[in-house]
């Protein structure tokens, strides 16, 4: 293989021509990432800590979470196939991109023209490329990250977290620190994410503890990451005073960030403006609130411990601290038998919220989950679940509702079936 060709770097990336068996590869390099393209056909994409985090190849994507597992994404008969990766697949797939990225280190290190090509941008209001060594050092830890280093990385990740349950989607690139494990009620039938676990809040020396190791473990891997998001279901339910002093802890350990957190209706009730007012003094910028349903009959039968009104508080609340809210309504929830309370109740709560730009209304199908009792108990009760088209039309009944205005939230899919973390 001769030298390769070279067209003179971008802000942010490079194409080099004829670097292996006549591929032409482009490198985009961003503060948290590298991404590498092989031709138009394969795309690599890794965090500076050198962890595998998307590939796209074959017109499938994946997407590799820090806990290891593998979130494999294609189109089959026009349908979108979602699954996670066995082990041995998920071992065979970062081992087919550690060897593309050690061919493509080899050719750079022994390459002129890229060493004398990589140059910073003109416009001095960017960040510069890296130099040569560097980016090879980079290609370097992508290259050492194969189905061993994938093995360790999971072993020490089960060391620093407990199971991450779930996360709104807009923080599934968050930094999670677990002020709290478990959910404060753990009641709601349709959830097992937390079944089984107890609820316990950690102490500020615990906690510091937990983000000392979070963020060694992180090591370069934070770049990529763009906030704090304080778990576990309901870490706001802490009492004030020790909340504020979790969120310091979690300011000194990863820094001045926008933190994020998930709030149920009830016990955000019980919470003043003046008290969110000093939590969005340390960060705090957005709470997501489950609230399901604005039908207060659906929300006792699934054994939500709150009401409409629990809701309509605690956004209200929020938004007099200028902290923004997501509203989470799970489409399906109730079946035929509640749909018609469901969707004119959710309606009438939504319209009466104060919400605007910055917040955001998700609406999620509802997942049946077998170790949750929600099956069993709609079975029993002889409700019938939604059919898809039903599930489409209950949206849409939602959405075509709702009278916010042109300054109003976000409507948004949340899909539990895409998160990995």
């Amino acid at each position: 293989m001769g030298d390769v060709s070279l067209t003179r770097p971008l802000y942010g990336a490079m194409v080099l021509r004829d670097i292996i068996c006549g591929e032409q590869v482009t490198i985009s390099s961003k503060p948290g990432a590298v991404s590498v393209m092989f031709e138009t056909r394969e795309v690599l994409t890794y965090d500076r800590g050198g962890r595998l985090w998307a590939l796209t190849r074959d017109g499938r994507t994946y997407r590799r979470g820090l806990n290891g597992q593998v979130l494999e994404k294609y189109h089959a008969g026009g349908t979108l196939v979602r699954r996670r990766l066995d082990e041995a697949e998920a071992a065979a797939l970062i081992d087919s991109a550690a060897a593309r990225m050690a061919a493509l280190r080899e050719a750079l290190a022994g390459s002129a023209a890229f060493r004398q090509g990589v140059v910073a941008p003109v416009d001095s209001t960017v960040p510069p490329l890296e130099s040569p060594d560097d980016l090879i050092a980079m290609l370097n830890r992508a290259a050492c990250f194969d189905a061993c280093a994938d093995r360790r990385d999971r072993a020490a990740f089960a060391q620093v977290y407990d199971p991450v349950g779930i996360l709104p989607p807009d923080q599934y690139m968050a930094v999670v620190l677990q002020a709290t494990e478990g959910c404060s009620f753990n009641t709601c039938t349709f959830c097992d994410f937390y079944r089984g676990r107890r609820f316990r809040i950690k102490a500020p020396e615990e906690f510091r503890v937990h983000a000392q190791a979070v963020r060694a473990f992180l090591g370069e891997s934070i770049r990529l990451r763009r906030s704090i998001f304080l778990g576990e279901a309901n870490a706001l339910a802490v009492p004030t005073a020790r909340l504020e002093a979790l969120m310091q802890v979690a300011r000194e350990e990863i820094g001045a960030w926008p933190m994020y957190a998930f709030l149920d209706g009830l016990t955000g009730s019980k919470k003043t403006a003046e008290e969110y007012a000093r939590l969005g003094a340390l960060g705090l910028r957005r709470v997501s609130i489950g609230m399901e349903s604005g039908h207060d009959p659906l929300l006792a039968f699934v054994r939500k411990p709150a009401t409409a009104a629990d809701v309509a508080e605690t956004v209200g609340e929020l938004k007099r601290a200028s902290i923004a809210v997501s509203l989470i309504v799970l489409i399906g929830l109730g079946g035929e038998r509640f749909a018609a309370g469901h969707i004119a109740d959710t309606i009438a709560l939504l319209n009466q919220l104060p919400l605007g730009a910055g917040d955001i209304v998700y609406m999620s199908n509802l997942v049946e989950h077998a170790d949750a009792p929600y099956a069993a108990q709609a079975r029993a009760a002889g409700i019938r679940p939604l059919e898809p088209a039903e599930l489409t039309a209950q949206r849409q009944a939602i959405v075509a509702g709702l009278r916010f205005g042109k300054q109003g939230p976000q409507i948004a899919t949340y899909d539990i079936h895409e998160f990995v973390y």
